[in-house]
């Protein structure tokens, strides 16, 4: 079973790592990414480093995500208990 915890440290490390990639200065890795953090008015994504999100969560997590359900959330903490749901009903 995913624990909290461990969701949001591994989301926070795919975070980490497609923002670095994706633009081209870097981020600092504390305190700015917390389970409060919104995508994209904190880290300024938008919509493909989104979808480019949801593919790394769905790769690390062996998830299916339905785009749907994803595009309403916001927080790192909606996207937790999502990944927590989805991992219960496919396990």
């Amino acid at each position: 079973m995913l624990q909290t915890q461990d969701v949001f440290e591994r989301l926070k490390s795919l975070l980490i790592e497609l923002l670095k990639v994706n633009q081209e200065k870097s981020i600092k890795v504390s305190p700015e990414i917390t389970m409060e953090t919104d995508l994209f008015d904190d880290l300024g994504m938008d919509s493909v480093e989104a979808l480019d999100l949801m593919s790394a969560i769905e790769r690390e997590f062996g998830v299916s995500i339905k785009l749907e359900e994803a595009i309403a959330k916001k927080k790192i903490r909606e996207f937790v208990s999502y990944v927590i749901s989805l991992h219960k009903k496919e396990s």
